[in-house]
């Protein structure tokens, strides 16, 4: 198989088991006989793995290679899934939890770097719309097995069951993943890349991004609802015609990335993104939810297409490192972004949401034209 095809592959899979403990909650905590607060335990333990495993990930591709860490953290994911598709006790499905997160950032950082240094722009544009489709297939197919009779563990079992297939097909071809992948680099520790000012500013950068995704996206239906009088269902389809836009736009954007350039495409859809954005918090009704599929459409190549330009602005050694770097500063500000806006909303109502989007967007855009 095509190693380009395979990575398609991983990132689909890479998708599958992220929602499942959202999607599977009500069928979770009553098992559990567990708070409604406890999700937010699973999650933090899945971050807390994601981020630590990204962020020495460069130092692991240069221990064990890109094709080894790879299989390895499939693996890792695969009996993660597998093993709480067991109902374990609590404290080891938390824990189970943070090995998935583990495997998951070693994979996402892995294979951002691989492709960054072997595919084109147009490639990564594709296999971050690959995730969107594993992130839509794993709920879809846990829904399916709930609907048939089956329990919540039939969903973990059968993300599991994929992911060990994928294991398999990534430990038969791990040789392969070392050609061209940065191999013969000289090794450069992770605080000598850290102290490259331009590491630093993909840092910010990529923190902004993620966060404002997440935030317009997480924060969408509540704005729609509470501070412009939309009902629920013309809410929950808002915050889906952003998703759904983000994984479109990402597939659009592939095709055209390398008839515009990378950098050029980047410089435009930055500035698009803020205006989308200023759009989306002061426009009338139904022109905001125009504005809302811009900005989707806008961000959607930002996060692959900087990344694939990571190893021409840093060089291949410090790719390795800096490429992990940004999947956990992505992380982070998925985490923590989106909840300080809820701290605003909580104070001064939900319409301050969008206000703070389009401040961040604005932020984005400015920190965007500094890597020019």
């Amino acid at each position: 198989m095509p190693l380009l095809a395979l990575a398609f592959l991983a990132f689909v899979g890479l998708g599958l088991p992220d929602p499942l403990p959202g999607t599977l909650w009500p069928e979770l905590r009553p098992h559990y006989a567990q708070p409604h607060g406890a999700l937010g335990l699973v999650l933090a333990a899945m971050a807390t793995g994601y981020l630590t495993a990204s962020i020495l990930a460069g130092r692991a591709m240069q221990a064990l290679g890109i094709g080894a860490l790879l299989a390895a953290s499939i693996a890792a994911t695969a009996a993660a899934a597998l093993g709480q598709a067991f109902a374990p006790p609590w404290l080891a499905f938390v824990a189970l939890a943070m090995l998935a997160g583990f495997g998951s950032g070693a994979v996402d950082a892995a294979l951002n770097t691989f492709a960054a240094l072997r595919f084109a722009p147009r490639h990564l544009n594709w296999l971050h719309a690959c995730w969107g489709l594993g992130a839509t297939l794993g709920p879809g197919l846990a829904t399916a097995l709930l609907a048939i009779g089956a329990g919540w563990q039939a969903g973990y079992a059968a993300v599991g069951v994929v992911l060990a297939v994928l294991a398999v097909a990534f430990a038969a071809t791990r040789a392969r993943w070392q050609d061209g992948a940065g191999a013969d680099a000289p090794p450069l520790p992770a605080l000598s890349a850290l102290r490259q000012p331009m590491v630093r500013r993909l840092i910010v950068v990529f923190f902004l991004l993620a966060g404002v995704e997440a935030s317009a996206g997480q924060w969408a239906a509540t704005v729609l609802v509470e501070s412009r009088g939309a009902t629920p269902a013309i809410a929950a389809g808002a915050s889906t015609l952003f998703w759904a836009a983000l994984a479109l736009g990402r597939v659009a954007m592939g095709v055209v990335v390398d008839r515009i350039g990378a950098d050029r495409l980047v410089r435009i859809a930055a500035p698009v993104a803020a205006v989308a954005a200023l759009g989306f918090a002061l426009a009338p009704r139904g022109l905001d939810l125009v504005a809302l599929a811009v900005l989707a459409v806008a961000l959607s190549p930002l996060f692959p297409t900087l990344v694939a330009r990571t190893p021409a602005r840093l060089g291949a050694a410090t790719a390795m490192h800096a490429v992990g770097f940004q999947v956990a500063a992505a992380t982070v500000g998925v985490a923590v972004l989106p909840g300080v806006i809820g701290l605003a909303v909580q104070a001064f109502g939900a319409g301050v949401a969008p206000l703070l989007v389009a401040a961040l967007t604005a932020v984005l855009a400015v920190q965007v034209r500094r890597l020019a």
